[in-house]
């Protein structure tokens, strides 16, 4: 009879014990929790500008900018996109914006830079054509100013 209630009482610590580590697992936030909870947003920077672009027909209704933050630091390989920020309706130029990243996305590379796109759609209506350097060891901080020329 004692070893009955030897064997019950282990098995009940036992339990209790797949219990409360259950519970504790139950408590800690999942991967996405953490990267959308107020405390990762605090910690995520941002950079700023404006895009001024001059079409030479008016500007489609669906238009949108596209603006991306790359690593463009391996010239053998192409750009990796850390962040994107897609801007619709589109004013009357300029238009300012705001792309926001985590910092460490950026361990990766030493040289970033921001490429935005003017679209209607999957049509391209104008881009930047030089690169706009930002964060690293080429670029600043921000606020920059990004001029786009029309698509032929």
């Amino acid at each position: 009879m004692l070893s009955r209630l030897s064997l019950l009482a282990v098995a009940v610590v036992a339990l209790a014990g797949c219990s409360m580590f259950s519970h504790h697992a139950k408590d800690e936030p999942s991967a996405a929790q953490v990267a959308t909870s107020p405390a990762h947003q605090s910690l995520m920077k941002s950079i700023t500008g404006d895009i001024r672009y001059e079409l030479p027909q008016p500007l489609p209704a669906d238009a949108y900018l596209l603006v991306t933050l790359a690593d463009v630091s391996r010239q053998d390989a192409p750009a990796r996109t850390v962040s994107e920020e897609r801007i619709q309706p589109v004013g009357a130029s300029p238009v300012d914006f705001l792309i926001s990243y985590d910092p460490s996305d950026l361990r990766d590379g030493v040289d970033f830079a921001i490429n935005v796109r003017l679209q209607q759609g999957d049509k391209l209506l104008a881009i930047n054509d030089t690169r706009t350097g930002v964060l690293g060891r080429s670029g600043e901080n921000g606020p920059v100013s990004i001029t786009l020329r029309p698509v032929p």
